[in-house]
């Protein structure tokens, strides 16, 4: 949302270059962030079995993991990109969404090993230093992608004299999302660091076919779904930079609520997983999530239908560009509900080891 904001009162064309390049660079990289997330479950049920050492080692596999899924994925998204043109996408923007995935590429690998972090955290009962990252980690994406997108015109803004910074658009707000990303992992992986195996614990190595077969599951689910939006957000691009900067707000919007959903499901899986790894109930703990998913995501749905142009004018001032978001997060505000209960009944299910339902319902209503 940020980069949406700072883009989007510079030019539609790099607001567009930028929405696309990062949506390939999401699709690519979501089999590595599935993985991630496959931790919550042995992490959580190790965890509830008053055995630690076993979930620090099963992240400390998840990590090498992902880190090896990380460059064939991002020469996978960059490669897509040479499909842009035939698709009908115009040259500026195709070249914008170059940049931004090349400057944005070495972020997604501290994105992943922040989330594998961030996992393990969940299952100890731990989420204040995930907050603490994400809010340093988008101060520091503010300030530094309204100096490298709008250069000078950015310490003009706040009463400084210019010293010649230039306007970097597009490249300049993946280069500060990269930089953000290593501030989040950082502070993560620091907190993550106390919660290492002791010396006897060093031999209760998780490989890395269990990882991959609960997170794999995960990551088809989220690529399905990621997926679809990201192949849509392509193919608004056809028809041009106004259309994909409003299709690109709507949806950063919704995606913006859509973590909430996303924070209740981590932790609905974590309370299951604890008490399957206790051998307690699970049910309770399960419908407790759904249900808080469900209300969290109806506040979304209100604002949406009740005020979407006083929302989308925070991130633009075309005229053509407002009217548009306001049509589509109307649109936006129809599936809030549906997608809260789903991901958290995902989440739920995650816990319980339960990785293949999800993944097939995904698939097949994407």
């Amino acid at each position: 949302l940020v980069d949406i904001a700072v883009l989007g009162r510079v030019s539609a064309t790099e607001l567009a270059g930028a929405a696309i390049g990062r949506s390939i660079g999401f699709g690519a990289i979501t089999l590595a962030m599935g993985v991630s997330t496959g931790l919550e479950p042995l992490a959580a049920q190790a965890i509830g079995a008053g055995e630690p050492d076993r979930a620090w080692q099963a992240f400390k596999t998840t990590l090498r993991t992902v880190l090896l899924l990380w460059a064939p994925l991002m020469l996978l998204g960059y490669a897509v990109t040479f499909l842009l043109v035939p698709l009908g996408v115009a040259a500026p923007i195709v070249s914008r969404a170059r940049d931004y995935m090349v400057a944005q590429s070495p972020g997604l690998a501290f994105t992943v090993a922040f989330l594998a972090g961030k996992t393990l955290l969940q299952a100890h009962g731990k989420t204040r230093p995930a907050l603490v990252a994400s809010i340093a980690g988008n101060l520091v994406n503010l300030v530094v992608c309204n100096l490298l997108v709008r250069g000078d015109d950015a310490l003009v803004g706040l009463g400084l004299r210019p010293v010649g910074l230039p306007q970097l658009g597009a490249w300049g707000a993946g280069v500060a999302f990269s930089l953000a990303q290593v501030v989040l992992a950082a502070i993560v992986l620091a907190s993550v660091w106390p919660h290492r195996a002791r010396p006897r614990g060093a031999g209760l190595a998780v490989p890395a076919r269990t990882i991959l077969k609960v997170g794999l599951p995960v990551g088809m689910q989220m690529l399905a779904e990621y997926g679809v939006f990201s192949f849509a957000a392509l193919l608004v691009g056809r028809f041009g930079a106004e259309s994909e900067s409003a299709h690109q707000i709507a949806l950063g919007l919704a995606s913006f609520m859509y973590m909430g959903a996303l924070g209740v499901a981590g932790a609905t899986a974590v309370r299951v997983g604890h008490a399957v790894g206790s051998g307690t109930s699970v049910r309770r703990r399960g419908f407790v999530g759904i249900v808080a998913g469900a209300m969290f995501m109806c506040t979304g749905a209100l604002a949406f239908a009740l005020v979407p142009t006083l929302l989308v004018r925070v991130f633009t001032d075309e005229p053509r560009v407002i009217m548009l978001g306001a049509r589509l997060l109307g649109i936006a505000a129809l599936f809030q509900l549906f997608d809260g209960v789903q991901t958290v009944a995902g989440g739920a299910l995650r816990g319980a080891g339960d990785v293949r339902f999800p993944f097939v319902a995904n698939v097949l209503a994407h």
